[in-house]
């Protein structure tokens, strides 16, 4: 990864803000949720730990809650990476064999993370989350070799996200079983899908993914490009603010069909927060709050596999329940384990870290 002469990283060739945003992105995935939900519910008088907690769900159709920002998110990090990385290197078709392969290989171990392979249409569920990121990366990968420009990459995810929006807008009715993504993943969509009538790591929905991605991409390029890192900041903030009104002004937003307004939202608010990570990490030089989301961070495909093919809640009560019975007062066994939980799965990734074992494809 390309190290930034204006920044401060930590780790040969790694960008510190970049590793802490997707550590805090993983951090909710793997039991951070969870140690929200239990105090909202040990705390169930208090209003804001009530939102907080409403704040851990996905919106049921319409609307915008924190919960449903974390994998897009993670879509525009993995976005922000190749954008610092592409710059230079390998062969172009080397370049694409690369991304393609990985694009393969998570495909096959999002099926992992869903279920047995049976291969069975009726039992097993194709599209998944991994499987999103791998395609739509390898997807916006080929369109940026294909088109070096950062400008032209900008016009690239315009482009799609206006096919996305012409059929949506005009091949349904924004509507669960109405909408063009319910119809598309019902004929081309192999296999269980996640939602009754669709999927919202879906055939369409992996379009608005890759543009996002590409999004992420021109933020990356922006972090290279501009060397004045007052100019830097203020371009990707300002960059930011106009897509989150931008995605406003482009119709509903709606997470289970990835909205044209939902991700031009989504780009908006990474570009704003990857903006106050590179600020306090990068430029200011407060690096040592982030270094347990730089741990996560930095193993994030490794503890995401392990959270959800090893039941890490059976291992946490095997662990730590006699312990929580003996020490923790009556009532609170439930944020207890909660925190114990999170506190295994950073261990694993610490215990990697210390061995500067870094797991990637």
């Amino acid at each position: 990864m390309h190290k930034m002469k204006t920044g401060n990283t930590q780790g040969e060739g790694r960008l510190a803000s970049l590793d802490a945003l997707r550590g805090l992105d993983m951090s909710f995935i793997i039991g951070l949720e969870g140690v929200i939900l239990a105090l909202a519910r040990q705390f169930s008088g208090s209003e804001a730990w009530q939102n907080a907690a409403w704040h851990m769900g996905h919106a049921a159709w319409q609307g915008l809650r924190v919960y449903d920002m974390i994998f897009p998110l993670f879509v525009f990090i993995a976005g922000i990476a190749m954008g610092l990385s592409m710059q230079k290197g390998r062969k172009w078709w080397q370049q694409l064999l690369k991304l393609w392969k990985r694009a393969l290989i998570l495909v096959v171990l999002g099926w992992l993370v869903n279920g047995a392979l049976s291969w069975d249409t009726a039992t097993m569920r194709f599209a998944s989350v991994l499987g999103l990121i791998g395609i739509s990366c390898a997807a916006a990968g080929s369109m940026a070799l294909a088109v070096r420009s950062t400008a032209w990459r900008a016009v690239a995810a315009a482009g799609l996200l206006l096919i996305v929006w012409s059929l949506q807008y005009f091949g349904g009715d924004m509507t669960p079983a109405g909408c063009i993504n319910a119809w598309i993943d019902q004929r081309y969509l192999p296999g269980v899908r996640h939602h009754e009538v669709l999927d919202p790591e879906g055939v369409l929905c992996l379009v608005s993914a890759t543009a996002l991605t590409l999004g992420g991409m021109v933020c990356g390029s922006i972090m290279i490009q501009v060397q004045n890192v007052w100019l830097r900041l203020c371009i990707m903030a300002g960059t930011g603010l106009l897509l989150v009104v931008g995605g406003l002004c482009c119709g509903p937003i709606i997470k289970s069909i990835w909205s044209t307004g939902f991700t031009v939202s989504m780009a908006g608010w990474g570009f704003i927060i990857m903006a106050a990570m590179h600020l306090v990490i990068d430029v200011c030089g407060l690096t040592k709050w982030a270094f347990p989301l730089r741990v996560i961070g930095m193993n994030a495909l490794f503890i995401y596999l392990a959270t959800h093919i090893i039941s890490f809640n059976a291992l946490t009560a095997r662990i730590f329940s006699g312990t929580i019975r003996c020490l923790v007062p009556e009532g609170w066994g439930g944020v207890a384990h909660a925190t114990a939980y999170l506190l295994l799965a950073w261990g694993l990734c610490y215990l990697l870290h210390r061995r500067r074992i870094f797991i990637k494809i």
